[in-house]
């Protein structure tokens, strides 16, 4: 079966499921998706939690890690980093970025979820612009390591709500250089379709796979990738 229909199937599955508003804290529903990202997971790993939102993810690598490892997790949405602290429980190795990450270093629009740890998101060029909406400092990954922001990682997970396409590529130099194991992607059918970006999941495999990563589906809306030992 093509690409292309492998990915129309996945698209039909995700949008028959339960809406992510309803479940996204409940463990059953990323379940083995979890379970892979634990399993990625090693004492002393670097991993980046791209769109860390109140921290579900966060406190659980820094544990996965354990202290010889350090966790960076990204958040461009103020009112939700007073929950992420906190569910982060002062762990020693876990970092704070109160920015997002894209394919460009600039300022883009942003519209939160008011701190309930729902959904929030990068604006895309030309869409309206909603009560809330909010300035929000984004950097290419390439950039943020090069500036000395951050670590290169080891694993790399990816949720933000439809912009995960413009993530990757800012991320060229990381997904090209061989310490980075293990991508972790949620794909928001969605968004994505209701946006006119429906090309955008082929697009985030093809992406990976030219930096050399196998790729599965652990579900209808998250990718596994992992680079061939």
């Amino acid at each position: 079966m093509s690409n292309r229909y492998v990915l129309q199937l996945r698209r039909v599955a995700r949008a028959a499921g339960v809406p992510r508003m309803l479940g996204r804290f409940t463990r059953d529903y990323e379940s083995p998706f979890s379970k892979q990202l634990m399993l990625a997971c090693r004492q002393g790993d670097v991993v980046w939690d791209v769109g860390a939102n109140v921290g579900l993810y966060t406190a659980s690598f820094a544990d996965w890690v354990g202290p010889s490892g350090k966790v960076f997790a990204f958040e461009p949405d103020a009112m939700n980093l007073p929950r992420l602290r906190s569910a982060c429980g002062e762990r020693p190795n876990v970092e704070i970025r109160p920015f997002g990450l894209s394919d460009r270093t600039e300022h883009r629009t942003f519209l939160g979820d008011g701190g309930d740890g729902t959904t929030s998101r990068v604006l895309q060029p030309g869409e309206s612009v909603p009560k809330g909406a909010v300035e929000v400092e984004l950097l290419t990954g390439d950039d943020a390591i090069q500036g000395g922001r951050v670590e290169l990682p080891d694993i790399i997970k990816v949720d933000v709500e439809g912009h995960e396409l413009s993530v990757l590529k800012g991320l060229q130099g990381a997904l090209a250089n061989k310490r980075l194991r293990n991508v972790f992607v949620e794909v928001h059918f969605g968004i994505l379709d209701r946006s006119g970006r429906a090309d955008d999941p082929k697009r985030i495999e093809e992406t990976l796979k030219r930096s050399g990563f196998k790729l599965s589906w652990t579900d209808a809306s998250h990718i596994f990738a992992a680079r061939p030992a």
